[in-house]
């Protein structure tokens, strides 16, 4: 997870709903029939384009996920669900080099800072949305995560200014659903999307590609992403939680 896969990457500019979005993907797709790509949207910290982040979105495209970054995060889920209503109509047109070579239903979202605030309120109103993932970032009301029951993965630096808000909505006496906390020490504000990539390309490959064995990395004792290394971590609500392929 700590190096790129061994596809060549396309970045694009996209145009949707004003512009300044851009679309990572493996450069060839696939055309076996039963093999389709997972898809991601992420959301840039304030005031960060989203190329910013090629390090992290190239490294997931090479590893096969096809990817919208948005041009910003508003911390509402306007940008992130007409992402995936384009990728929707660009799997569905004959025309695109996506079509049919989508899996749309289940989307992961992922973002850094307000990024995390969009993915949260993305993963509230969006019934596409089967897992969110929070670089760095945590609702002001830590409440965000009350009534999700998807899977949640929040990611933190020790030293970084969204620690309160990260441990808050995962302390939140209120979550139903899987929650997992990883605080990384010595970590700063932007830690997750560098430092913690292979966390998350190991994130999105355990509940949209339905590798069960990345399981373990988050949840069992020594895994790569527990309690190991620079990761600090918490989890809760897992008791009885499945993949969609289990």
């Amino acid at each position: 997870m700590n190096a790129n896969g061994p596809l060549p990457t396309t970045v694009q500019d996209l145009s949707f709903s004003g512009g300044g979005h851009i679309l990572v993907r493996p450069t060839t797709l696939t055309t076996e029939p039963n093999k389709k790509h997972p898809v991601a949207i992420w959301g840039p910290g304030g005031g960060t384009p989203p190329r910013d982040y090629l390090q992290l979105l190239t490294r997931m495209a090479s590893q096969g996920f096809v990817l919208v970054g948005i041009r910003e995060s508003t911390g509402d889920a306007v940008l992130m669900s007409a992402a995936i209503d384009w990728l929707e109509a660009q799997d569905a047109d004959p025309n695109s080099p996506m079509y049919g070579r989508l899996i749309l239903d289940r989307v992961g979202v992922f973002g850094h800072s307000m990024g995390g605030l969009s993915s949260e309120a993305a993963a509230q109103t969006d019934k596409r949305v089967s897992t969110a993932l929070l670089d760095n970032s945590g609702s002001f009301e830590h409440n965000a995560l009350v009534n999700l029951k998807i899977p949640v993965g929040i990611i933190y630096g020790e030293t970084g200014q969204e620690a309160p808000n990260a441990e808050g909505d995962f302390n939140n006496a209120g979550n139903k659903g899987p929650v997992w906390l990883g605080k990384m020490k010595g970590g700063g504000h932007g830690s997750g999307p560098w430092d913690g990539a292979g966390a998350n390309v190991a994130w999105m490959r355990w509940h949209l590609g339905g590798e069960n064995s990345r399981k373990d990395a988050f949840l069992k004792d020594g895994g790569d992403y527990n309690n190991k290394g620079v990761w600090q971590t918490q989890s809760k609500n897992w008791n009885g939680w499945k993949n969609w392929n289990e």
